[in-house]
């Protein structure tokens, strides 16, 4: 029995000092305070008006049947006992169902917040994980070479110019940061009626001069000739193609194809591009979006993990979705689709 009650006190003790830290959980716990004192207020006003006006009615009703005054007060005070104690037991189970619903609507209330607390806070983790890097790089390098007594010029302007490739990233990773700090807003930036078609040809055409320079990968395109309008911005377009094309070459193997398609269905401009490469394992393939997560593991590929997340937000501020389907080690599809101005 000892060892029954110490286990039950340990798991108690565990529990307080669990959810005293836990801010979702004390949240909940106001809440439903919050709920547990409007319900009071609510029924017990309610039950004292409803109270008084039956017990008044009743009272005048015995009055006016003339019946013995002794009997009469008999009669109000066992009424007064019975009225009492049956708005008692009511407003009491009512405001247990009010209490226990209201923890648990608390939480449907609360979740979303949760998440967005969550992804905010790994985001920040990430995000000076990703600054340390590019910095250390900087300051351990020109530690080093300010306290080499051999120093010579050819030395110093080679270090000044590794630093300076280091503080380029570092500003290309700044500038992403903040761009999709920009594009939170749930609009389009600068929109304009464009043709979205002839926009993405002109991106196929850029990157695959790229692709075929640096990886001999080609691009087996079948792109329609119809324009297609669209309310849009060039300069997120264009990036969010890029972005997508890149990455499609990126984790490509040498001198493999891509293979690059849109077309129109039901008022929608869908573009579909599909790569060969290392493919996306199912167990991560929901977390591609999160900022500065990578699928390649190895970390064989350059960049942040900043594209795919972007490349969304951007899509969600034209309306539009973007999925991906993938198999691990067989390759990748990107859909991206955009809603067409009819004209």
């Amino acid at each position: 029995m000892q060892k029954l009650y110490k286990q039950l006190e340990e798991l108690v003790i565990k529990w307080k000092v669990n959810h005293r830290t836990n801010e979702f959980f004390i949240a909940r716990l106001r809440l439903t305070f919050y709920y547990f004192i409007t319900a009071i207020v609510i029924l017990g006003g309610s039950s004292i008006i409803l109270y008084n006006t039956i017990l008044s009615n009743l009272t005048q009703s015995i009055l006016e049947k003339e019946i013995n005054p002794d009997i009469s007060q008999i009669i109000i005070g066992n009424a007064q006992d019975i009225i009492s104690d049956r708005f008692l037991t009511i407003d009491a189970i009512l405001i247990l169902f009010i209490v226990i619903l209201g923890f648990l609507l608390t939480y449907k209330t609360l979740e979303p917040i949760k998440l967005n607390m969550e992804k905010q806070k790994r985001f920040i983790a990430d995000a000076s994980h990703e600054l340390r890097t590019p910095t250390a790089v900087i300051i351990s390098g020109l530690e080093v070479t300010l306290s080499n007594k051999k120093l010579d010029f050819s030395i110093a302007k080679k270090k000044l110019e590794n630093t300076l490739e280091e503080m380029i990233e570092f500003s290309k990773l700044s500038n992403t940061l903040l761009d999709i700090s920009k594009y939170d807003a749930p609009k389009c930036v600068e929109c304009e009626l464009m043709d979205v078609n002839k926009l993405f040809k002109s991106i196929v055409e850029k990157s695959e001069h790229l692709a075929l320079s640096k990886k001999e990968i080609t691009f087996d395109k079948n792109i329609i000739d119809t324009p297609v309008n669209i309310l849009g911005s060039k300069v997120e377009l264009s990036r969010l193609f890029y972005n997508i094309l890149d990455n499609a070459t990126k984790y490509s193997p040498r001198g493999e194809k891509v293979f690059i398609s849109d077309t129109t269905l039901a008022n929608k401009y869908i573009v579909t591009i599909t790569d060969s490469g290392i493919g996306i394992p199912k167990n991560i393939i929901n977390r591609i979006f999160d900022p500065f997560f990578r699928g390649d593991r190895t970390r064989t590929t350059s960049g942040a993990g900043l594209g795919l997340t972007l490349s969304k937000k951007i899509i969600e501020n034209h309306l539009g979705t973007i999925l991906i389907k993938s198999q691990e080690n067989k390759g990748t599809s990107v859909v991206i689709s955009l809603p067409i101005i009819s004209s």
